[in-house]
Parts: structure tokens; C-alpha cells; sequence
């Protein structure tokens, strides 16, 4: 009872105790949980650019247009790596938009809507519009047909694709101009080249010596040989901090991987999938029967386009397929991770060339869906008559055509060839593979929105190709063989889980272990590793010495793996602390003093001339003939400090040490030659002004380099 009361006494101090306790653990979960309403502020934002935040919503869609994008123009899947660079490539843009747009701001540059004309829809037009509106043969004309059909989707597009498309399109062209613009104005201001400068590039080209040398290497002074301590080192790096300032924070780790990888008996189960359906695939007679099989059994799609033995280089059975008859079926056989037959489906002589006649139908003057369907239905009723009718090609061609240049030629457009990159493979998969002479084949080209009829007038068979079924099946490992692997890994990770017992593996399995260095926090790939955002997650969340849980990378079958990683070293954006450089501040430490010994050695040597030093020192003169300050590259390596005191000597004057990149120099001038009085420096003044240029077109790179920016995508990204 005197407890109770005792407690009732303090309820009040109590009460108040346990609600600091609570609001102290919600404090720290809220500072430590990005999506807390303390947090929240920051939690939306991708990161910021000069104080301009940019959300991590905006980033992601503008990353997700982007991957469509590219899987649309090149008709692929965007694997982890591809999706990796358009992430940052993304960002990068962004960044950079935002710095030139402050910018821009500041100096009065602009885009205006008379050059946004100029640039997307004229002769005129920027290269990126150029490039997807018939590249070499662009006419503005495809843009303004595009246009007009902008908002009528094609079937199986995304609704409003093509606008999309179309203004993320125009806002690259834009942020193209604007950069050019405001390059071009720093070029104007950098470009502008002094006489004396012109002058000065003209007498480093020119002048030139012959000279003679002695070098004492940096190896000739053992590393145990120098004593320091790391107070040394520390005071090195406080009087040299510039050598080590990195510009953005980098981190090393080392790992070990674990590969997730099948086993013998995951291989004869994937074999025996094969082999149990053999005889079907064997019994197909024609090329039908092998594709109907491929779309049921295989993991591998039909091919439905003649290969030449070129094409099919890279394949070990290449000679094998060109060398049997249709029907044959080769295997099995491994390539990668996968069991393969293959069977030679098809043979045919392909053409190079192939002359072809086109009716082409546009649709810039269609307005609304019901003339788009009463254009569609006027083709329909062409196609017809052409291919079932059998009326005229040129006929049809001459009367409905849209291409001037071929309707009153029967269609004809001439000789198309295979390599020309303008040809997609639908259009080639007609012409050079599966097209019959003297029948008509429709073709749509979606990029400039036409549709056309397509006929072989002619062909020039010239070389043997084959269409090949692959009934395929990839060797993966079972759960069984998964857990067994994770088994070790976590035997593994119970036995090097601190620092010292990660440190004592190093040393025993030193092989076994690899080393990534400089990861950033916007890294997606690491060095011998590839994709791996979410083990730069946990080095940006772990500390210096800290050992990684099982980390498990790779979404594919080949290359799934677990790691188990040891932060090593941290080096802080700016001046970093010495832990974070001791390797390489105690190379060039070493390197110095290194230096100051054998500079000493060579002063007590007390030498008259060069010959004379090379005898007391037990070394050759070597000879170095036409060293120019432009030209740096000695009998022994590429010595800039040496070269440039052999060429500044006066005649028979000789140098004392010089540092150079491989070891202590001294230099004595044989011979020198300097150039006549320039006349004309227009060569020199050329090639500054393109130098000015250069770096004018850099100067968003400059401009980043200055601006403040914060990335804070590690915190969406790389799992929790």
C-alpha cells in the first residue's frame, strides 16, 4: 500500500515521464523513417538543385517515359543495366535543366517560339528531330503529317502517346538550344585570342633541345627504408589537402560473392524436358509445324526471317545448320545457361538488293475518326482489288499514290538495300525474306504515319540463308539447390560478421575476395558486380568497418548472386580525413621523401657535368633528341617536368634534381633550337579559338560543379 501511495504521490511526475519516453521513441523513429510527418518535408523529394526540389515522383514518371521510350524506338526489353544509365541519365537531365534554366536566367538567354518553329519544323530542324522524321532523307513535311494526325492514336498505342511523345520531344530540342545558345556567349567571351598566347602555343611546338639525362628510379629506395608515423601522414595531408580532395563522397568495400548457380542435377532435369519432347519437334515437316511447336514448347521465340551464315557467325553450330538439309535437327548443345536443338526450318537465296514498288496512302490532310475510317476503307478496297482482283499496280499507283516521286513510275521507288538502317525489320522481314514477287503486302510506317502497299518488282539472289526453330530450355536452379547455397552463405556470414573476423578472411582467402571501389551515392552499378542499387543503399548507411547482412543482387538466371561486403574506407566530399586517403597520402608521402634522398644523393655527388654525374652514380647518360614542351615522351617514359627543364636550359647548363613521375632527374642541355619569328599565327590562333570552344561547350559541367545539389534517390530506391 505504501507503494501504491508512493506512486500516486509522483503519478503526475510519473504520467509525464513515460510521455517524454514516448514522444523521445517517437522523435527517433520519425527522424529516422523518411515517410514520418516529422520527415515529410524531404520525404517526396528526389533531391534538389540550387534549392529547387525536384520530387521523386516527377524523377520516377520522367524515368518510366523514358525506359518506354526506348523500348518503343528499338523495339527491345530494357534490361536492369539499360534501365540503370536512362535512371541517371534522367537525372542528369534534370539537374542540368534546372542549372542552365538559373542560368540562362541570370545572362538573358532564351528560346523563343519563333526559333522552337524554325527548330522542329523546317529544313532548319534541330538533328533530333531530323533523326526519328527519315534521318538523311528528312523532309519537314513528315513533321507537319505528324502533326496534323497527332492526337488520332494508332491501334494498340497508349491513348495520347504520340503528343507524349511529340512535347518531351520538343522540350529536348529546347534545352539542346538553350545550352548551344549560352555556350555560344561564353565562347564569345573566351573566345577572343591574344596575340601573345598564339605566340606562346607557336614557340612550345617549335622550340625543342637535345639533352642528356641521368635517372635515379623511386624504387631504388625501399618503402621500409623511411620511417613515419601517422602524425607524418596527417601533416602531409593538411599541407597537400588539394591533392586529395575528392568532389563528390566515394566509398570502398570488399566482398565476397556468392553465385546462384545450377546444379548437375538442375541440368539433367532442363535436358530431360528437352529430350522428353524431341520427336515431336523432329516430326514437324514444314516450316508452319516448327513455329506452331516453338510457341508451345519452346522458351525461345520462332524466327521468322532468313539468316545468312554471316549473320549466324557468332554460334557454334553455324557450319553445322548451312552445311544439312531442311528438317535436320542439331543438338543438344549449351550456349549461356541454356539447352538447345536446333532445326533448319526453311533455305532460300536471299538478296542484297531488291528493286521494289510502293503505293503510299498519308493521312496529314485527315481531320477526324470518320475520315480517318472512310480513308482506311478506301485502302481496304484497294488492297482487294490488287491482291485479290489482280488489278494494275501502276494503275492503282498513278491514280492514288501519295509519293510524287514514284506514282507516275508504276510505284516503282528502285533498289532498296538490306544494310540501310532506314528499313525496319517488318519492311525488310517483307522485302528480303518472306515477300513474293508479284504480290502485294501492306506495311505501315509508323514513324512518319503512312501506310503503304509494298511489291518485289525484281530480286538479285546472291547468297544461301536459312530460317532455324530453337526448342530451348534454360538450366535454373531448383529451390533446392537455392537453399542449399543460402545455407553456406549464412554458415559464411555467422563466421566473418565483425570487422576482425571479416579482416582475418581477407587474409587467409585473399583471392576470394574482390574490391569495388569509388561508389557514389548515385550508383546503380558497381565495379564486377553490375545493377546493384541496393548494396550502394547499405554502403551509405553503414559505417567504416561495418559487415553487410546477405545482400542478394541479379534479377536474371545468369547472374543472381549473394554478397557479403565490408565498408573499408570513406571518403567525405571536400578534404577528407586521413583514414579515408591513408593509402594513397602515404604513397605520395613515401614518394617525397623518397625524393629528398635521392636528391641528396645526387647533390653530395658533387658533379661537374652529366657524364660525370652518370659515372659517381653508376648510371647511363641516356640521350633524348628533339624534346619539345608539347612533346614529353623520353627514352624512359613520359617525363612533362623533365622535358620542360631540358628545353628552359641554356646551352651546356645542367639541372639540378628534378622530380619527375618515375624517379629524381638531372638534365644537362646538349643542344637547342629555336624557331624563327612567327609570321603567321593563324594555325595557333585556330586552334585556341577551337580549344575556347571546346570548353565553352562544357560549360554546364562547370556550371554543376558549382551549383549545390542534393541527391537523395538512395532513400526511394534499392529496396528497404
Amino acid at each position: 500500500m505504501a507503494v501504491i501511495g508512493s506512486i500516486r504521490k509522483r503519478s503526475g511526475l510519473l504520467v509525464g515521464a513515460i510521455a517524454l519516453s514516448i514522444f523521445l521513441f517517437l522523435l527517433g523513429d520519425a527522424v529516422n523513417n523518411q515517410f514520418s510527418v516529422l520527415g515529410k518535408s524531404r520525404s517526396n523529394d528526389a533531391g534538389s538543385v540550387n534549392g529547387q526540389n525536384i520530387s521523386y515522383q516527377d524523377y520516377s514518371n520522367q524515368v518510366n517515359e523514358n525506359v518506354k521510350n526506348m523500348e518503343a524506338q528499338y523495339k527491345m526489353s530494357v534490361g536492369d543495366q539499360q534501365r540503370n544509365a536512362v535512371s541517371q541519365q534522367t537525372w542528369d537531365d534534370l539537374v542540368n535543366k534546372i542549372v542552365m534554366e538559373d542560368a540562362s536566367a541570370k545572362t538573358g538567354v532564351v528560346v523563343s517560339d519563333d526559333e522552337m518553329v524554325s527548330l522542329t519544323t523546317t529544313e532548319n530542324a534541330s538533328p533530333m528531330i531530323k533523326q526519328p522524321f527519315g534521318g538523311e532523307r528528312f523532309n519537314p513535311m513528315y513533321v507537319k503529317q505528324f502533326l496534323a494526325n497527332i492526337d488520332i492514336d494508332e491501334k494498340g498505342q497508349e491513348p495520347g502517346y504520340k503528343r507524349k511523345a511529340w512535347n518531351q520531344l520538343v522540350k529536348e530540342v529546347k534545352k539542346g538550344q538553350l545550352q548551344n545558345k549560352y555556350a555560344v556567349l561564353v565562347a564569345k567571351g573566351v573566345g577572343n585570342v591574344p596575340n601573345w598566347m598564339a605566340e606562346n602555343l607557336y614557340y612550345e611546338a617549335n622550340k625543342s633541345a637535345d639533352f642528356k639525362y641521368v635517372e635515379l628510379p623511386y624504387s631504388e629506395v625501399n618503402d621500409n627504408d623511411i620511417k613515419y608515423t601517422d602524425a607524418d601522414l596527417k601533416d602531409y595531408l593538411g599541407k597537400n589537402a588539394a591533392k586529395f580532395t575528392a568532389p563528390d563522397e566515394t566509398r570502398v568495400i570488399r566482398y565476397v560473392a556468392f553465385d546462384i548457380t545450377p546444379s548437375s542435377v538442375d541440368s539433367a532435369t532442363a535436358l530431360k524436358g528437352l529430350t522428353d519432347k524431341l520427336d515431336e519437334f523432329k516430326k514437324g515437316e514444314k516450316k508452319s509445324d516448327d513455329s506452331l511447336f516453338v510457341k508451345l514448347y519452346s522458351e525461345t521465340s520462332f524466327d521468322d526471317l532468313y539468316r545468312t551464315k554471316d549473320q549466324l557467325a557468332g554460334s557454334s553450330i553455324a557450319d553445322s545448320l548451312f552445311g544439312s538439309k531442311v528438317g535436320t535437327v542439331i543438338g543438344p548443345y549449351v550456349e549461356g545457361n541454356t539447352y538447345k536443338f536446333a532445326k533448319v526450318s526453311a533455305r532460300k537465296m536471299m538478296s542484297d538488293s531488291v528493286k521494289v514498288k510502293e503505293i503510299v496512302f498519308s493521312f496529314a490532310n485527315v481531320k477526324t475518326e470518320a475520315e480517318q475510317k472512310t480513308r482506311l476503307a478506301l485502302i481496304d478496297s484497294l488492297y482487294k482489288a490488287i491482291d485479290s482482283l489482280h488489278a494494275d499496280f501502276g494503275t492503282i499507283a498513278a491514280q492514288y499514290s501519295d509519293d510524287p516521286a514514284s506514282k507516275l513510275a508504276g510505284g516503282v521507288v528502285g533498289w532498296v538495300k538490306f544494310a540501310d538502317p532506314q528499313y525496319d525489320e517488318y519492311y525488310k522481314s517483307i522485302v528480303f525474306h518472306n515477300g513474293e514477287p508479284g504480290k502485294a503486302y501492306k506495311y505501315l510506317d509508323a514513324n512518319n504515319n503512312l501506310i503503304k502497299f509494298v511489291e518485289i518488282a525484281e530480286e538479285k539472289p546472291s547468297k544461301a540463308g536459312i530460317k532455324v526453330a530453337y526448342f530451348t530450355r534454360s538450366i535454373i536452379p531448383s529451390q533446392e539447390t537455392e537453399n542449399e547455397i543460402y545455407s553456406h552463405v549464412t554458415q559464411f556470414v555467422s563466421t566473418t560478421s565483425t570487422e576482425d573476423k571479416f579482416l582475418a578472411y581477407i587474409k587467409s582467402h585473399e583471392k576470394d575476395v574482390k574490391t569495388a571501389v569509388n561508389i557514389t551515392k548515385g550508383s546503380y552499378d558497381v565495379m564486377g558486380l553490375g545493377s546493384a542499387r541496393s548494396l550502394v543503399k547499405w554502403v551509405y548507411s553503414a559505417k567504416r568497418g561495418d559487415v553487410s547482412p546477405i545482400i542478394s543482387l541479379g534479377s536474371s538466371t545468369n547472374d543472381r548472386k549473394h554478397i557479403i561486403a565490408y565498408l573499408e574506407s570513406v571518403t567525405g566530399k571536400g578534404t577528407p580525413d586521413l583514414e579515408s586517403v591513408k593509402s594513397a597520402v602515404k604513397s605520395a608521402y613515401l614518394q617525397d621523401k623518397k625524393y629528398e634522398l635521392l636528391a641528396k644523393k645526387i647533390t653530395d655527388a658533387k658533379a661537374s657535368n652529366i657524364d660525370d654525374l652518370a659515372a659517381k652514380l653508376g648510371k647511363a647518360a641516356i640521350e633524348a633528341d628533339k624534346v619539345t614542351f608539347l612533346n614529353t615522351n623520353l627514352p624512359t617514359g613520359n617525363e612533362p617536368a623533365v622535358a620542360a627543364t631540358g628545353v628552359a636550359l641554356a646551352q651546356g647548363k645542367m639541372s639540378g634534381p628534378v622530380k619527375g613521375n618515375g624517379g629524381v632527374f638531372v638534365v644537362q642541355k646538349i643542344n637547342g633550337v629555336d624557331p624563327p619569328k612567327p609570321t603567321d599565327l593563324t594555325q595557333q590562333a585556330m586552334m585556341l579559338k577551337q580549344n575556347s570552344y571546346m570548353k565553352a561547350r562544357a560549360a554546364s559541367e562547370a556550371l554543376k560543379k558549382l551549383a549545390k545539389i542534393d541527391d537523395n534517390r538512395l532513400n526511394f530506391e534499392g529496396g528497404n
